[in-house]
């Protein structure tokens, strides 16, 4: 009885000692299947690594480099400006002095040209009463031309020149007798200087 007890003990014990032994040779399976992960997920990581290493180093040098690019375009641009806000100052001061000195040479010219006109004008009433005169004593010489000379009837110019002359107030009758009478006695002092040559 001990002695089947025992049999059967020790089959029973057999058995679930093949089963441990079964567990333990797939648990040792799975260790290593799960060793392998580990060493390619390892590797993996690593690889990632270096790569992220990389990535970071160039990252670096770009940021540094964009950071001495920001550095000199900011100083370049803080010259730029400056140099701008001076010579923005420097035009400002020039348009400022130009229109000044343009004023003052415009009030100049204004100045010299009420000077130059009134002058213009005096001289142009000047030379018109002279010319006017000249005229008056022209068409009274040809008056007396006409009428005593040549013995036939005179009429006033007909030109609007003349028009205007004789219509004007410079050019009053009084003036015409007067010219008239000039013209008259220069007749006379010439026939008596040809009839004193003639007695010669």
């Amino acid at each position: 009885m001990d002695a089947n007890n025992q049999a059967e003990q020790k089959i029973k014990l057999e058995k679930e000692m093949q089963i441990l032994e079964k567990c333990m040779e797939d648990m040792k399976a799975v260790y290593r299947l799960n060793e392998e992960k580990l060493d390619f997920n390892t590797k993996v990581l690593q690889e990632r690594s270096t790569v992220n290493k990389k990535s970071q180093d160039l990252l670096k040098k770009r940021e540094l480099r964009y950071r001495n690019i920001v550095r000199d375009v900011t100083i370049a641009y803080k010259k730029e400006l400056l140099d701008k806000q001076r010579e923005n100052q420097r035009d400002t001061n020039d348009f400022k002095r130009f229109t000044k000195q343009f004023k003052e040479l415009q009030r100049k010219f204004e100045r010299f040209e009420k000077s130059d006109n009134a002058r213009l004008k005096e001289v142009w009433q000047m030379n018109e009463k002279e010319a006017k005169a000249i005229v008056e004593k022209i068409i009274a010489a040809d008056k007396v031309i006409h009428t005593q000379q040549l013995d036939i009837p005179w009429t006033p110019p007909t030109d609007d020149v003349f028009k205007k002359m004789l219509q004007s107030q410079d050019a009053s009758p009084e003036s015409y007798q007067g010219a008239e009478s000039q013209a008259q006695q220069s007749q006379i002092d010439a026939g008596n200087t040809h009839s004193k040559s003639d007695l010669v």
